[in-house]
């Protein structure tokens, strides 16, 4: 139960993320005040924003919609054109004993709220969705049906130039009695960039605190909550948020507060910079690592990290990218690069060590590079560095002229998020299209793997799906500057506007 509500709650706050568009902030009659406030400890999404904002959600699957979740994702793609068609909207979605329930109060415009409060059906609302007349004790109640469940099917009726929608006529009802008092519903004062169009209150009921004592975490009992707003149009835009209740995880037992740290010339940008993320960790002990399942992955024998070296390499400033290209035998493939500075001696040391494995005996050569004393560099059987100073080690699988001084690209050459502040304790970056590329290439050399006489694994069909899926996501960035705070920005690529 825990696990499918925590998904559930993970969808819709997904959802909200990829909201898009321009606006101006709600004027007249506050339609939260209408909103029943959410019981104690319910966990919830609550939104205001306006309609359009809704019209961006992406036409392509979204994550996670194969699995649990999917019945709530497929439900939320029937509502949120129907919410678009609105020019305010304020909607809650909460979840008590596992069930999903939503609380909108939207104000049309023009004809269609002419309709509703003459108790018409507007003629557009007939697609995809349908509605029909409910008796009952609500006048001109409406049962809107068409949707997957379990959030259809709704209810709504018009009332004082605005449209009440709920899970239930009950719950209809109870919005019409706040509506007609004017007092005690939800009331948010947005604390994140007040004038942007778009809000939003994320508040999870404690549930990730339950989950993480059940898989043995030690935290506190608490919830958290997290507060965005955000704004764009279709080509793209920006969202900001900050969280509160974190410090639960400020345990014992768990890894020391992580701190800021600057993302500067220190690190390579290998073009083409496909996919990358930075991240400052604290010393993470070794049971710890262990219990995150770090020992299925046979470190220890592979590339000698055992309990010393990794608390002596944790802690600090960690990239990945997949970047710049790489070989394996005579196939071209997208390259792979960690880069860990400032480990000094304990860096050196593992870069040495790491060529003196077994496995190394399958290298004929290990070429120095540049400014580099320690490990080095091979082409044969494929593409790998492992190469440390006192200030860096870099490590993976990439041809090393990608690794030259003259070839050097910076983080905000590619995340222009990073001009903004360079310091984070987390950033990240995606391009879709170029990922998708990546992707088809892999799904290539598979199939000539395959006519070699080998199986390479490849899944045709789920290869082209997730291609088309990242072409259209555009590309994608985040800067942490802090652990409650952050910023996202996101541009969608062309071809994903055209099917708009």
């Amino acid at each position: 139960m825990i696990r499918r509500a925590v998904a559930f709650l993970g969808a819709l706050a997904l959802a909200a993320m990829l909201f898009s568009l321009a606006g101006s902030v709600p004027e007249g009659k506050k339609l939260p005040a209408a909103i029943p406030l959410p019981g104690e400890g319910v966990p919830f999404l609550f939104i205001e924003a306006r309609g359009d904002s809704f019209s961006s959600l992406p036409p392509t699957s979204l994550p996670g919609e194969s699995g649990k979740a999917a019945p709530v994702l497929r439900g939320l793609r029937s509502l949120f054109p129907f919410l678009a068609k609105a020019e305010e909207t304020a909607v809650l979605f909460s979840l008590k004993e596992g069930r999903p329930f939503v609380d909108g109060v939207l104000r049309f415009g023009g004809d269609e709220s002419e309709s509703i409060a003459g108790g018409v059906v507007p003629e557009t609302w007939n697609s995809p969705l349908r509605a029909g007349e409910v008796s009952g004790d609500i006048p001109g109640l409406f049962e809107l049906k068409g949707g997957p469940s379990p959030l259809f099917p709704l209810y709504f009726c018009g009332r004082d130039g605005v449209t009440l929608v709920g899970s239930a006529p009950e719950r209809v009802h109870a919005m019409i009695a706040l509506l007609e008092k004017g007092t005690g519903g939800i009331n948010v004062s947005w604390s994140v960039e007040k004038r942007w169009p778009n809000h939003f209150l994320f508040f999870d009921g404690g549930l990730a605190s339950h989950f993480a004592s059940e898989e043995g975490i030690p935290v506190e009992p608490g919830g958290i909550s997290v507060t965005a707003a955000w704004r764009g149009d279709r080509s793209g835009g920006r969202l900001k948020w900050e969280t509160d209740g974190l410090e639960i995880f400020s345990s014992p037992g768990m890894p020391a507060k992580i701190s800021p740290v600057t993302w500067d010339d220190r690190f390579l940008a290998p073009e083409p910079f496909i996919a990358s993320f930075g991240i400052s960790l604290p010393e993470i002990p070794a049971p710890l690592f262990r219990k995150a399942g770090a020992g299925e992955w046979s470190l220890s024998e592979t590339v000698g990290i055992g309990g010393k070296e990794l608390n002596e390499l944790s802690a600090g400033p960690v990239m990945a990218s997949l970047a710049g290209t790489g070989k394996l035998l005579v196939f071209s493939l997208p390259g792979i690069l960690f880069q860990l500075p400032g480990r000094g001696s304990a860096g050196t040391d593992f870069a040495n060590s790491f060529w003196n494995r077994e496995w190394s005996s399958l290298v004929p050569a290990v070429e120095k590079l540049e400014g580099f004393p320690e490990g080095g560099t091979a082409s044969i059987p494929f593409s790998i560095v492992c190469a440390g100073n006192q200030e860096m080690l870099r490590i993976g699988v990439i041809d090393r002229d990608h690794l030259k001084p003259e070839k050097k690209k910076k983080i905000t050459d590619f995340v222009p998020l990073m001009k903004e502040g360079k310091r984070a304790v987390f950033w990240a970056f995606l391009d879709g299209p170029a990922l998708a590329e990546a992707i088809r290439s892999l799904a290539r050399t598979g199939k000539i793997v395959e006519k070699m006489g080998r199986s390479a694994g490849v899944n045709m069909k789920t290869v082209l799906r997730a291609s088309e899926a990242l072409e259209k996501a555009g590309i994608l960035s985040v800067v942490m500057p802090s652990l409650e705070k952050g910023v996202f920005e996101w541009k969608i690529s062309p071809s994903s506007v055209k099917d708009k």
